[in-house]
């Protein structure tokens, strides 16, 4: 028997694929007759794949679980006492909300003025220009330019450390020169920020917190 448990769909597709979701489930897509035998045998052909990822997924979910757990949460990278109660509040005992609903407008209150002096900083300093900027609730990115020069952040950055505010901020004024992750852009990534690569790792270590609130 497979060692793997797994959810699976089937679709009018014509190949079998998996996902490893943040919680290490796994998800398979397969075409309507594929026989379970076959899925399995794809599963097993991509074990070394599999362990190893879910491996890197179980140690991150470790560092993480407290804020998991809302236990925690995250303040401009900082991990301080997470709870509920009757105000939405960061102070010095940590962060209070009356829902998750709060949390939000509460990071944007207290944190947005912070991020966006940065962002100006960056954008004046790479004479990159932008048209307007924004804050929204996203649940697998951090931060969106659109054809308009338009850019709009994860209010959940603001969790994170100041440097990946900076990564983020510049990979995304990045954007209104090239729309596409092409060798230019990164290379433009890389003229204002060296660190970038050190940077994109590190924010790798985070993304399930889009997907926590």
């Amino acid at each position: 028997m497979i060692k793997y448990e797994y959810t699976l769909i089937r679709s009018a597709r014509r190949s079998v694929s998996v996902t490893i979701k943040d919680d290490n489930t796994l998800v398979v897509h397969a075409p309507t007759r594929m026989q379970v035998g076959e899925i399995e045998k794809f599963l097993l052909s991509k074990s070394k794949w599999l362990d190893a990822h879910l491996q890197k997924n179980a140690a991150k979910n470790q560092v993480l679980s407290d804020i998991i757990s809302y236990k925690s949460i995250f303040v401009a990278g900082t991990a301080v006492n997470f709870s509920f109660g009757n105000t939405d509040c960061i102070s010095s005992d940590g962060v209070q909300v009356k829902s998750l609903k709060s949390l939000k407008k509460l990071y944007i209150n207290n944190l947005g003025e912070r991020f966006l002096q940065l962002f100006e900083e960056i954008s004046r300093r790479s004479k990159l220009t932008y048209g307007k900027v924004d804050f929204k609730d996203y649940k697998a990115k951090w931060g969106c330019c659109d054809r308009e020069r338009n850019i709009t952040f994860n209010y959940k950055l603001l969790m994170l450390p100041e440097n990946l505010w900076r990564y983020v901020a510049v990979h995304e004024l990045c954007h209104t020169v090239y729309m596409d992750h092409s060798k230019s852009f990164y290379s433009l990534v890389e003229s204002i920020l060296p660190s970038y690569k050190t940077d994109r790792k590190q924010l790798k270590n985070y993304s399930r917190i889009t997907r926590l609130y």
